[in-house]
């Protein structure tokens, strides 16, 4: 991998890319995928143990610059994580191959690799943030810095327990609703039953007091 953004094999496209963004160039841990070596590479760094995130970009679609560039990435991830950016339609399809379709890496978009990524695991665990292509580049970092946040690992492990009350409370609820359903049809039966009987017996009464009364006849 060619770190900083250097590098001989670097493509028009990745040039592009990276011209005009001289902090990106001196930041140590901003590296650009060249090739299938780099690639598999990081896919190998993305599956394998490790303490810290990662974290892929592409470029906007239709542009030549990145969904964010690394220095404001930087501002929200902090020292030591890694930044890697791909440029190349073809290393993206290839990345996918490696991590599968539930880690894989679109174009236009950037993403957070937390450790413990698996080619089985949840996908929502390392979120995916589009760049729009008539949204505003100070929307799209804010929207990353709370991606990053809400999906720090302890922060999802209390996020998993607040949404697992929260679905357990909402089967209660409607296990409740259920219960007074069943409840409110039983008190309209007894209801409807209550005034069969009452009718049956007014109609026996009055039955009984025409034969205690029989009608005159002129």
């Amino acid at each position: 991998m060619a770190a900083n953004g250097k590098g001989s094999g670097l493509t028009i496209s990745l040039e592009a890319a990276l011209a005009g963004f001289e902090a990106e160039t001196s930041d140590p841990e901003y590296v650009v995928v060249h090739s299938a070596d780099d690639l598999r590479r990081l896919g190998h760094e993305i599956l394998d143990e490790r303490d810290l995130p990662i974290v892929g970009v592409t470029l906007r679609d239709g542009t030549h610059e990145p969904v964010l560039r690394a220095s404001d990435i930087r501002t929200v991830v902090g020292e030591g994580v890694r930044i890697y950016l791909v440029a190349d339609d073809h290393l993206l399809l290839e990345l996918r191959e490696i991590l599968g379709p539930r880690l894989r890496l679109d174009g236009g978009t950037l993403r957070i690799w937390w450790p413990g990524a698996a080619v089985r695991c949840d996908p929502s665990d390392h979120p995916v943030v589009v760049g729009l292509e008539d949204e505003d580049y100070l929307d799209t970092r804010e929207e990353f810095a709370r991606a990053f946040d809400l999906s720090r690992p302890h922060v999802r492990s209390q996020v998993r327990v607040i949404e697992d009350a929260r679905a357990f409370l909402e089967h209660e609820m409607l296990r409740v609703q259920e219960y007074n359903r069943r409840i409110h049809e039983r008190l309209r039966d007894a209801q409807i039953e209550c005034h069969r009987l009452r009718t049956r017996a007014e109609l026996a009464e009055a039955r009984v007091v025409a034969l205690k009364h029989p009608a005159r006849r002129d």
